[in-house]
């Protein structure tokens, strides 16, 4: 007897990003929310048929390092005179205001928008301030529930601190931003950090983090390491994004004290990275930590050096980050590969500027490694989860067909996509 499959999408450009990265014109088929064949060809039999007319159909893009409850202060970057202005009083002055209804909003808004961009998972730095508070458990309890009603794959990562990095006490007083609203005993964070692990359902993860590493003591990381292997779950934190925060109080690399803490390990994520030397960049590779590039956000602070090239040139996985709304205002990976690929190659650091086709890993399969998630996202095969993209090509933008992929870096955008799909099933649908 002929198997029915429980959805078949045909007549599609496939750009699979399986290791030979094959283009397949043929079909997809999806059973039980995986992909079970591509195929060129006669398409089988299926309960559901999608028609791709043509068009180009790809992974899932992956949003590696990201801050959903930013999207209410939009585009706000410009309104501060300089950074610290824009984190005390923008950035934390938005969300140190939220209730549970503002969280729940902004996940709505980032999901819709992450959606509308064929980007199907997420790693999402979250943090309102007063961890420990009623507010902020009401908080993340109705950004979960947000985020589930997205369809996305979600890793929420709520950041917690124990401690004020040098000089921020006046910093904190000249902006009226109380220490108690960034910091909190650390038993306290560490229970934070706990028992939001029990919050994970479906599609939705919980991960553990810190702001920063220098926002956070030994202890506080050590416990955190110890939350997220007792969970099985994975780290994420801001990772030399900052020339002073590359090194910690003592002197000691903040790469070399999160290894010595336990925190340099597979299934976590480093993002920005921007000031990592050789030394850390190895440490990343060699104990397989990945790495978010979040090329935009750079250079909306003011970043003058890409670290892709450097950190490809170490072995690193890295994928690539939208981060603050308030800086990158409008999630679309298409434009933040076109960003990144600019910013490379005229202030990367490594010996060989990155290629159209190598950013688009870096936004898929490199992507879902730097997650220790290659083993189901990240590239269409049998055995993946069926988190699949179509795009349009009829636009004259997009005239005449040549290199897919190169189209998808270069020409498309998220106007393009008609449909979205997560483990089969429709987040976002144009047809």
């Amino acid at each position: 007897m002929t198997a029915v499959h429980d959805l078949v999408v045909d007549d599609a450009v496939i750009v699979t990003m399986n290791a030979r990265r094959d283009v397949v014109h043929g079909w997809i088929a999806v059973d039980d929310g995986a992909v079970t064949a591509v195929g060129s060809g006669r398409a089988p039999t299926a309960r559901e048929r999608v028609d791709a007319r043509g068009g180009i159909v790809h992974p899932g893009f992956l949003s590696t390092h990201q801050h959903a409850m930013d999207a209410l202060g939009r585009g706000a970057r410009d309104e501060a005179p300089d950074f610290f202005d824009w984190l005390f009083g923008t950035y934390y002055g938005t969300v140190l205001g939220y209730g549970g209804a503002d969280a729940g909003r902004a996940v709505a808004l980032t999901g819709a928008d992450l959606a509308r961009a064929g980007i199907t998972t997420v790693v999402d730095c979250w943090g309102v301030g007063g961890v420990g508070s009623r507010r902020a458990d009401a908080c993340l309890v109705a950004s979960v529930a947000a985020a589930v009603r997205t369809g996305l794959r979600w890793i929420v990562a709520p950041m917690v601190s124990d401690r004020l990095p040098p000089g921020w006490d006046a910093l904190l007083d000249h902006h009226a931003v109380e220490p108690a609203d960034l910091v909190a005993p650390t038993d306290v964070a560490r229970r934070f950090a706990d028992a939001a692990c029990d919050l994970a359902t479906g599609r939705v993860a919980v991960w553990t983090s810190v702001e920063l590493p220098e926002m956070a003591s030994d202890a506080l990381l050590a416990g955190l390491g110890d939350v997220a292997r007792a969970r099985s779950v994975g780290f994420t934190t801001h990772v030399c994004a900052s020339e002073a925060g590359a090194v910690d109080v003592g002197g000691e690399r903040a790469v070399a004290r999160l290894d010595r803490l336990g925190l340099v390990r597979p299934g976590t994520v480093a993002a920005h990275a921007v000031f990592a030397d050789a030394s850390d960049r190895e440490l990343l590779a060699d104990r397989g930590m990945g790495a978010a590039h979040c090329a935009a956000a750079t250079m909306l602070l003011g970043g003058t050096s890409s670290p892709l090239g450097a950190l490809r040139d170490a072995g690193v996985a890295v994928g690539l980050g939208l981060d603050n709304a308030t800086l990158n205002a409008t999630a679309d990976m298409g434009a933040e590969m076109r960003q990144a690929l600019m910013f490379d190659r005229v202030a990367g650091t490594g010996h060989a500027r990155a290629t159209a086709h190598e950013i688009f890993a870096h936004a898929t399969i490199d992507g879902a490694r730097a997650l220790g998630r290659e083993v189901d996202l990240g590239s269409i095969e049998p055995g993946k989860r069926a988190d699949l993209v179509l795009v349009e090509t009829g636009g004259s933008h997009l005239q005449p067909p040549r290199d897919p992929v190169l189209a998808l870096v270069w020409q498309a955008t998220r106007a393009d996509i008609r449909l979205v799909l997560v483990d089969g099933e429709p987040v976002h649908d144009r047809r």
